[in-house]
């Protein structure tokens, strides 16, 4: 029987599992994760900009076995909306219809046009386009606008990628 005891003590807007790691957005509109993090997927890592230019750096990741807050995100005020676990990194769409990934960048599949892993969330730069949905793949990430155009980015070797904007 699965246990409830660690679980946060609100109620919840939105859950995504993904291979090792699960997310859930809460009514408040905080984002939690917990889970694997090898590959730095939770997110719940932060460093203050003071801590950064001073050149302070986080310890390695460490699984998290109870959700944790994912700090960078909260910090900023914005209000997640929704969440999307693939296998080794993450996105979420806050109020504001802007995305933020993290994690295993292998394929480009944060959608920072490299390879790089992020460990703490960064935006995900759409030009003048609001974003009500996000998805998540092994290694590739799909996007709906709120003007319904489906967006993707990553490993295509499957034709999972639409090389063309579709709309509704």
């Amino acid at each position: 029987m699965a246990s409830h005891e660690n679980t946060p003590h609100s109620k919840k807007g939105f859950v995504s599992a993904g291979l090792g790691h699960s997310a859930v957005v809460l009514e408040s509109g905080d984002l939690m994760s917990w889970g694997l993090s090898r590959q730095c997927q939770l997110g719940v890592d932060y460093l203050t900009e003071k801590d950064a230019k001073k050149g302070k750096e986080l310890p390695p990741p460490e699984d998290r076995h109870t959700p944790d807050v994912v700090k960078a995100l909260k910090a900023s005020g914005d209000k997640v909306t929704s969440v999307a676990c693939g296998s080794s990194h993450t996105l979420a769409v806050t109020s504001d219809g802007s995305v933020f990934s993290w994690g295993a960048g292998a394929f480009g599949k944060l959608g920072h046009d490299d390879d790089s892993d992020v460990r703490i969330p960064r935006l995900v730069e759409f030009k003048r386009k609001r974003i009500a949905r996000v998805s998540c793949g092994p290694e590739h990430s799909a996007v709906v606008s709120e003007a319904g155009e489906v967006l993707t980015w990553g490993a295509g070797s499957y034709g999972n990628l639409v090389r063309r904007t579709l709309t509704r």
